[in-house]
């Protein structure tokens, strides 16, 4: 993926980024989130247009004079026989109305999401993290490998995918990346969670994935797959038994459920105090949110690129 000297990018694959884009735009979320900057933007709810045949089509807008930017990811969803979901994120300057760039969604979206796994992470988990456990094998599983290692000291990572094979591929990618760290194939949900100080799902499952009983006191869990108002990755009574953190209420509510009506918000978690937060689980239960879109494409459009 290449940028033009017009700022739009071009090509097949979306830019891969690294550990230090992933706390450079975690720290900006943190500073926008902290100085009012996502409060103060303009983020309509999400518009879905279906085209009676399977497809969908989102708008996702959100305006901030704090950064000077309007952006508006749209996509589209279908079943194939091409991918899954293509999306481009168009990148206004809210002072000239200029086109800064036009940036490959996916791009965006990985990126965004390792970063806000940092910052909730970084709240939530134990200091001393080792342990952490993945369902999923995609891309977002890894997003969730570099958003996890980024803020706390893993040294295990367990892995779990009904393609083993896709688990296998993910384990020695993150052996690549660090040799230090052991990754391992779990066969189960179960065996990949048990016991698991952080635990990530990032699959596209509707129904409650089989997680392990009797998870520890401190674990935190980064729920980021597929979601439902009636079900998410994760089980009702593992939801009920935790302190939940989301990003934005009203979309929680919207499109993952009531049972997030009383969830800690992103502002509410940097801002105020949580002294129980470390009394039980925690999950952060994501829907996702055009303000941490813009973040992140502030963060890339002020790159030097090549």
């Amino acid at each position: 993926m290449t940028i033009t000297g017009t700022g739009f990018l071009t090509g097949a694959a979306a830019p891969e980024h690294g550990v230090a884009d992933v706390v450079a735009v975690a720290a900006l979320m943190r500073e926008s989130l902290r100085g009012g900057a996502v409060r103060r933007m303009a983020v309509p709810l999400r518009q879905v247009v279906y085209d009676g045949r399977g497809a969908r089509f989102l708008s996702m807008p959100a305006v901030s004079a704090d950064h000077g930017l309007c952006v508006n990811k749209t996509a589209t969803i279908t079943d194939g026989p091409g991918p899954t979901v293509t999306s481009v994120v168009p990148v206004f300057s809210t002072t000239t109305g200029e086109l800064l760039g036009v940036l490959d969604g996916a791009a965006v979206t990985n990126l965004k999401c390792a970063a806000v796994t940092a910052l909730v992470t970084d709240r939530c988990a134990a200091r001393d993290s080792a342990v952490l456990g993945i369902v999923g094998s995609g891309v977002q599983a890894w997003q969730q490998y570099l958003g996890v290692t980024a803020v706390r000291p893993v040294t295990e990572v367990r892995v779990h995918s009904r393609t083993p094979g896709h688990a296998e591929i993910l384990c020695e990618r993150i052996r690549r990346a660090d040799p230090g760290v052991r990754a391992v194939v779990s066969t189960s949900a179960e065996a990949a969670t048990s016991g698991a100080d952080v635990i990530s799902t990032a699959t596209t499952s509707v129904q409650p994935l089989p997680i392990a009983d009797g998870l520890p006191a401190h674990v935190h869990i980064n729920c980021v797959g597929a979601h439902t108002t009636e079900s998410r990755e994760l089980s009702r009574p593992l939801l009920e038994a935790a302190t939940l953190v989301v990003e934005n209420l009203e979309i929680a509510v919207a499109e993952a459920g009531e049972i997030h009506r009383t969830a800690i918000d992103l502002e509410s978690l940097e801002t105020g105090p949580h002294p129980g937060i470390d009394a039980r689980p925690t999950v952060f239960s994501s829907t996702g949110h055009a303000s941490l879109d813009l973040i992140t494409c502030a963060h890339l459009v002020a790159q030097p690129h090549h």
